[in-house]
Formats: structure tokens, sequence, C-alpha cells
């Protein structure tokens, strides 16, 4: 009996929540590994912020807005941060 090979396109419509949901915290990582690689994620660590206080998502979130205005900085705040870093690193 002879074989027949044929390519055939099916459209399948899903939403990307419902995949995600259903993966494990092991797929989920490297999806999330994957992304930061490919440079859809920024440099920063995500986190979680289910396990975290009202003060330490907007902390997080002012030192997000601060990083992307460095530019507009002055030497001296740019002084002031390098300094706060240094004596928390």
């Amino acid at each position: 009996m002879p074989t027949i090979y044929a390519n055939v396109d099916v459209d399948v419509d899903f939403e990307i929540d419902e995949i995600v949901d259903s993966c494990s915290d092991r797929e989920i990582k490297s999806l999330i590994s994957y992304l930061a690689s490919a440079g859809h994620l920024s440099k920063f660590k995500v986190l979680d912020e289910s396990r975290m206080t009202a003060g330490e998502i907007e902390f997080n979130e002012q030192l997000i807005v601060l990083s992307e205005k460095y530019y507009q900085m002055t030497k001296e705040e740019i002084d002031l941060i390098t300094s706060l870093y240094n004596k928390y690193r």
C-alpha cells in the first residue's frame, strides 16, 4: 500500500494565560529564562508581588522609574544613588 504525505494548515485559537496556567513551576522558569535570553524581559529580577508589601511594591516601581531617568539626572543625583547602592550592596 502506498504512503501518502500531505501538509495541512490548521488554525488553533488559544489563550496564552490558559497555556501558562497549565505549566509546572519548572516550565514557567524555563519560559522566563527563554524570554529573558530573547530580550523580551528586562534585566531586572522578576519579583513575586504576591509576597511583597504595598511599600515594597511601590519602592521597586520607584527604582525602575529612576533607572529609566539616568540621562535626566544631575551628577549629584547620580552620586547620591551610587552612594546608597554602595552602602547596601
